[in-house]
């Protein structure tokens, strides 16, 4: 069986609504279970937030399939996001755009960290199994990293 292909493309202003459908579609369950969905409060912040040089549109066999949002740092990469839409979970995707991600890091010679919600045990165990480490957590959050 072959691995899945992707590219990555830089989002553009236009991106945005697809962006937000992407986050919804990914993130909606958990934003609901740690403070509560508002469908309002969410479109305005993420409609008034979106800034497409930190965001990229993930594309399979020229589907749209999720994005990411990466920050470099001087000392890190801040890994901001990375969604897919659910019909496109568990095929390799993922794992082969954070470790696009994490060879960036490696080039650089940074660590990639990263943040996810306590109540997202999937995607807590996907990047346990990609090899990011726990190195804090709040209440609400773990803080990952990979050196």
């Amino acid at each position: 069986m072959t691995k899945p292909s992707f590219t990555l493309r830089q989002a553009t202003l236009s991106d945005e609504p697809v962006a937000f459908e992407i986050f919804e579609a990914a993130m909606k369950h958990y934003v609901d279970l740690t403070w509560g969905w508002d469908q309002n409060y969410q479109r305005d912040g993420h409609r008034d937030h979106f800034d497409p040089h930190q965001h990229w549109i993930a594309s399979s066999n020229k589907q749209i399939v999720g994005l990411i949002s990466l920050e470099n740092h001087p000392t890190h990469l801040q890994l901001l996001k990375l969604y897919l839409l659910p019909e496109f979970r568990n095929r390799g995707l993922g794992a082969q755009i954070l470790q696009s991600v994490l060879q960036q890091g490696q080039n650089e010679n940074k660590p990639v960290r990263l943040r996810v919600l306590q109540v997202n045990k999937l995607a807590q165990a996907f990047y346990l199994r990609q090899g990011l480490s726990i190195v804090a957590e709040t209440p609400e959050r773990l803080y990952m990293e990979h050196c």
